[in-house]
């Protein structure tokens, strides 16, 4: 500590700094001028008084369903909740069983005969499957020109699949008359879940039906749908490709 007479010294040659700060005497001078501050900060009892008045808003910030309707009502008529899908009030989220035909199916036959397309996959080593196969060790479902065939899709997997056919529409069969099932070229089968559709397999080609999750696609889900010329003796013939309009564009190749 004796030798810290260096630093008293040093601190003795402030006298610079000391007499600046001497100088703030008008500073001290403003901050005594703060007691109409302190005056303003003790007139908020009026503030506090304010605060204990919004049990009100308390109340009503529990967001029940009463609330919630309540605002939604107010404001756009919008009621929430996965049941209505976030339909307007008074609306209703349509299901398959809700679709319709636009207009009436020209071929209401029933069905010959029906394919079973099960759905499934293997998560350790991530491939997706039709009939327990990828694409590439599958054999292509073939169907007869003109033939009316049931596809039975069933979903082994606890994923949802769109499942899409290329070339010609599906009628999905959601409860409706033959004549009013609506057209589909993909159908969601929900996980667990069992879908069934018509076909009229009037396009002569091969086409390509497959899961509409792409990734699902590119991991196995996909196989081919050939419609072919049969003669009776069951043999094939080679399988002509559908027609194409005036552009040279096939009509059914972006279904």
């Amino acid at each position: 500590m004796s030798s810290m007479k260096g630093m008293n010294h040093d601190m003795s040659s402030m006298k610079g700094m000391d007499h600046d700060m001497s100088s703030m005497k008008d500073m001290n001078h403003d901050m005594s001028s703060m007691k109409d501050m302190n005056h303003d900060m003790s007139s908020m009892k009026g503030m506090n008084h304010d605060m204990s008045s919004m049990k009100g808003m308390d109340h009503d910030m529990p967001m029940n369903s009463a609330t919630v309707k309540a605002a939604s009502d107010k404001n756009d008529n919008t009621v929430f909740g996965w049941a209505n899908a976030s339909t307007p009030e008074g609306n209703k989220a349509l299901q398959y069983s809700d679709l319709q035909s636009l207009d009436p199916q020209k071929d209401t036959r029933a069905a010959e005969r029906e394919i079973e397309i099960r759905l499934g996959g293997n998560m350790e080593r991530y491939i997706w499957t039709i009939n327990g196969k990828k694409f590439n060790e599958a054999d292509p479902l073939v169907v007869k020109y003109g033939e009316r065939i049931r596809l039975k899709f069933v979903n082994d997997s606890m994923m949802a699949h769109p499942m899409h056919l290329h070339g010609m529409f599906m009628q999905l069969e959601n409860g409706q008359d033959p004549s009013n099932m609506p057209n589909k070229h993909t159908v969601i089968v929900p996980p667990g879940k069992t879908i069934t559709t018509l076909l009229t397999a009037d396009e002569l080609g091969e086409w390509a039906i497959h899961c509409h999750l792409l990734y699902h696609m590119s991991a196995g889900m996909m196989n081919k749908l050939i419609v072919a010329q049969v003669e009776d003796g069951n043999s094939t013939k080679t399988v002509p490709q559908s027609q194409v309009n005036e552009k040279g564009v096939n009509p059914h190749a972006h279904h």
